[in-house]
């Protein structure tokens, strides 16, 4: 367990963050006053859709799923958020309540921050809110751009899409010419992302393994060709 002082250190070494960096050192302190450090294991959901929206987050280590169903409990919206990243992003002087739902895919650390002191302290600082602006800009065309990805392409295309995508987002480049997600990722949550069924997924990354393309030993993703999934990517 942290102690004190290594709490606040590891505060203290937000202020270089994009997320921090243009607030005066007297915002900072108030916003540093009312973080809270916490940490949750694997599965522990931080808070659900349609909770009160009481506090912001700031991930220091490990992995974040946010996802929401609509109305025909079908269709679900998911997305990741990596360490050293504020969430969610979508709710900054939005709503009062929570449009998604937000679990540990592994084990995790992060800063909570009450959402009202936030929103008073980013509303009263326009480089900071400016920042904001512009990230969730960046975060809206990039939704859009993967809602155009997957739409008009065959099952086993909207897969490899599917992979494509997380090696962008969530992959480390290896010790050979490789990519490697070192976060879990079950063939559930493929098929989640590209709309297949799991049997459908299973069988696609079975050929991948079997053309050389990609590894996935004990839910850790290897990308072999980076180039072919690239293609896709650029489609």
């Amino acid at each position: 367990m942290l102690t004190t002082q290594e709490k606040l250190y590891k505060s203290d070494a937000l202020r270089v963050n994009k997320v921090f960096s243009t607030f005066t050192d007297e915002e900072f302190k108030k916003l540093q006053k009312m973080m809270r450090f916490r940490k949750y294991k694997k599965g522990q959901i931080l808070f659900e859709e349609g909770d009160r929206k009481d506090k912001f987050f700031y991930l220091i280590e490990g992995l974040v799923k946010l996802e929401r169903y609509d109305e025909s409990a079908i269709y679900m919206y998911t997305d990741y958020v990596k360490e050293d990243r504020l969430f969610p992003y979508g709710e900054i002087f939005a709503d009062d309540v929570y449009r998604y739902t937000a679990y540990a895919l592994t084990d995790i650390e992060l800063y909570s921050i009450p959402a009202n002191i936030f929103e008073e302290v980013l509303s009263g600082n326009a480089k900071q809110l400016l920042y904001f602006y512009k990230r969730l800009t960046d975060i809206l065309i990039d939704h859009e751009e993967r809602i155009q990805y997957f739409v008009g392409t065959s099952a086993s295309s909207r897969i490899v899409k599917a992979l494509a995508y997380l090696m962008n987002e969530l992959g480390e480049s290896g010790s050979k010419e490789e990519v490697i997600v070192s976060y879990p990722i079950t063939v559930c949550e493929i098929a989640t992302i590209s709309g297949c069924s799991r049997e459908t997924v299973g069988n696609k990354v079975k050929q991948l393994k079997e053309m050389g393309k990609l590894e996935h030993n004990h839910k850790i993703l290897t990308f072999k060709d980076i180039d072919y999934f690239k293609e896709y990517s650029e489609d």
